[in-house]
């Protein structure tokens, strides 16, 4: 079987990672960063106190040798990219938070955006915490395929040293333009309003307690979710109408905290949908997640009649699914949103 441009670079970053990762005794991810940079430095290899060895550096020039960015179409690099972050789960051990989002996940978040938004005009499209880059550069590559695609505007935020300078290699190593801030996502943002906001986020307790009257999702007593403060972040800078569309926990929803959530949301903004992804991707029920559609408030945005709740059957069986799309579509021409 002939060996696709995808699997082909995709071996291309896993050996040259391996090479550094064992001369330079780091983590997958730094090596993987390194080697990023090499290929994006038109193969030249950076040494430093003489690592990595000669006989290692020879291996690396052959292996860049093999490969050339500009033959490689998107599709092919985005591919080799996500087999390559599924490795560097594995390698490095990645804690869930710094994991990447699924492409399926990515697809089927794109699939809902196109729904509910008209992409013929240029937007402004961020992700608060963007941590590996996976899902908003799915987004993007979906976007770019579409007839009569134009040219957006995208921002990601990252406060992981790691994982911002990884967004960033891979960014350029697949061509996709996007500002990058390395910063708190939950401190004031230099950022222009937003379009709309993607973002799998980060679940558990922001580790910095919150001043009093900062943030409404703030708890009273302890430390505050994340998740929590990043969804009323992003509606800040939303503009009127934006949306928002966040991959939560499914049992998010059914705990006793998500009132103070819904209380803030229901003040600036509108749910419109909570769609259940489908049970064979989770490995139980307790790791099962959700998309959360949301919209910001304002002149051309009302809440939904009946808010939509469904579960989402799997991508791989295409009847179902363009049926479950149509299904939305048409409970949106319904509620007039």
């Amino acid at each position: 079987m002939e060996t696709t441009h995808a699997e082909k670079f995709y071996t291309v970053l896993l050996e040259s990672a391996m090479l550094i990762r064992k001369d330079l005794d780091s983590t997958f991810l730094e090596a993987l960063i390194e080697s990023g940079e090499n290929i994006l430095d038109n193969g030249k290899i950076n040494i430093e106190n003489g690592l990595p060895t000669h006989s290692t550096q020879v291996k690396l020039k052959e292996l860049y040798e093999s490969v050339k960015l500009d033959s490689l179409s998107l599709d092919d690099k985005k591919q080799a990219v996500q087999l390559i972050l599924i490795k560097a789960v594995k390698e490095d051990m990645l804690q869930p938070n710094h994991q990447p989002t699924p492409d399926a996940i990515g697809l089927l978040m794109s699939y809902l955006a196109e729904l509910f938004v008209d992409f013929s005009e240029p937007a402004h499209i961020a992700d608060l915490s963007i941590g590996t880059g996976n899902l908003l550069y799915t987004f993007y590559s979906y976007l770019s395929r579409q007839p009569g695609a134009v040219k957006h505007t995208y921002t990601g935020v990252e406060n992981d040293e790691l994982l911002i300078s990884l967004t960033s290699t891979l960014s350029a190593l697949l061509d996709i333009p996007v500002e990058l801030l390395h910063q708190d996502a939950l401190k004031p943002l230099l950022i222009n309003p937003i379009d709309i906001i993607l973002s799998d986020l980060p679940v558990g307790y922001y580790p910095v307690q919150i001043e009093e009257g900062k943030f409404s999702t703030a708890l009273k007593d302890g430390h505050s979710y994340s998740h929590f403060l990043l969804i009323e972040q992003g509606l800040k800078y939303l503009k009127e109408a934006g949306l928002g569309f966040y991959l939560l926990p499914t049992q998010t929803f059914e705990s006793e905290e998500v009132k103070i959530l819904l209380s803030h949301i229901n003040t600036v903004g509108y749910v419109q949908a909570i769609i259940h992804l489908p049970n064979e991707w989770f490995k139980n029920e307790q790791s099962r997640k959700s998309i959360l559609v949301l919209q910001k408030k304002g002149s051309n945005s009302r809440q939904a009649q009946e808010v939509l709740v469904a579960t989402s059957p799997s991508l791989s069986d295409k009847q179902a699914f363009q049926n479950f799309l149509m299904d939305i579509k048409t409970w949106k021409e319904e509620q007039e949103i």
